[in-house]
């Protein structure tokens, strides 16, 4: 009786570990991109930022199986993707200008982080370069 309650259990949470998190709460801009560049992994969990947390430029924070971790503003537009375990950042996630700067000139490199600020981006690759583009994408200097 014992063994069956257990199993039950490990069961039980199998299932709740394992179960799609519902992304209804995100704008569709934010959906459609998960669904474009992430829809063979699964969403584990969903954040929406309380309005109080004025200093917080992300709205919507979602983490993904893999250990990507995705903040998307209030309209849902992607600000930031961070590799929590140095999972590779597919390029084709970033803005095109930066993608083809990085294809032309890191073609062998992993990204492992990229984020969006007023007036910058920052792409951090595998081996520990940074590199800053300005706010359209033009390459400015190694980090």
């Amino acid at each position: 009786m014992k063994k069956v309650i257990v199993s039950a259990f490990c069961a039980f949470f199998s299932v709740g570990m394992f179960a799609q998190v519902n992304t209804n709460n995100l704008p569709s801009t934010a959906q459609d991109f998960i669904n474009k560049h992430f829809s063979s992994v699964s969403v584990v969990d969903v954040d929406e930022n309380s309005n109080w947390q004025i200093w917080e430029d992300e709205k919507y924070e979602v983490k993904l199986s893999n250990g990507i971790e995705l903040d998307f503003d209030e309209n849902g537009n992607i600000i930031e993707i961070d590799s929590k375990n140095n999972e590779a950042i597919p390029v084709a996630t970033l803005p095109s200008k930066i993608s083809s700067y990085l294809q032309a000139n890191y073609a062998n490199a992993q990204v492992i982080g990229w984020e969006k600020q007023d007036n910058e981006q920052e792409v951090e690759l595998a081996d520990g370069i940074e590199l800053e583009f300005d706010a359209e994408g033009n390459f400015r200097k190694l980090d």
